[in-house]
């Protein structure tokens, strides 16, 4: 196996164990990952609209709106459509949603915690670093889906 292959095969095992611990820990919260990740993204930012949640969390709109939708039925979050134009809608936490947030960023922390025991400052930045510039690949990959097209363009 290639080191790149063995990257990206650890980087999908590292995702999915996060989410595995964080849907166990999110779970006496009556939460799931992918719920905590719209709500935190709310509580750090309220009154945006779907859509710039949805681009924040790089998900597609509907998928969101699934989420705030059981976020909603649980009293978590409030959407309210913008008086300006209708077809907006800002989301807000509740205060229900309030009260439960400090246990909610506790459970995180202290998964963050635990995942990044013993690992020095060092270390991480460099692997933000690479992770960064895998990222900026991909960026460039989805404005030029064509590799033929994106090495042409590169090298001229």
């Amino acid at each position: 196996m290639t080191v790149q292959a063995e990257f990206l095969t650890t980087l999908g095992r590292l995702t999915r164990g996060i989410r595995k611990r964080f849907d166990a820990r999110a779970k006496s919260e009556e939460l799931t990952y992918s719920r905590a990740q719209a709500l935190l993204n709310v509580a750090q930012q309220e009154g945006r609209t779907q859509t710039q949640i949805a681009e924040e969390l790089a998900i597609e709109t509907p998928t969101l709106n699934r989420t705030l939708d059981a976020l909603e039925k649980a009293d978590l979050i409030e959407r309210r459509t913008a008086a300006q134009d209708r077809r907006l809608r800002h989301v807000f936490l509740t205060a229900y949603a309030r009260r439960r947030a400090d246990k909610i960023l506790s459970f995180t922390e202290d998964l963050r915690d635990e995942l990044f025991r013993d690992i020095p400052q060092a270390e991480l930045e460099q692997a933000l670093a690479v992770l960064a510039r895998v990222l900026d690949n991909l960026d460039q990959m989805e404005e030029e889906p064509d590799p033929l097209r994106r090495r042409a363009r590169d090298e001229g």
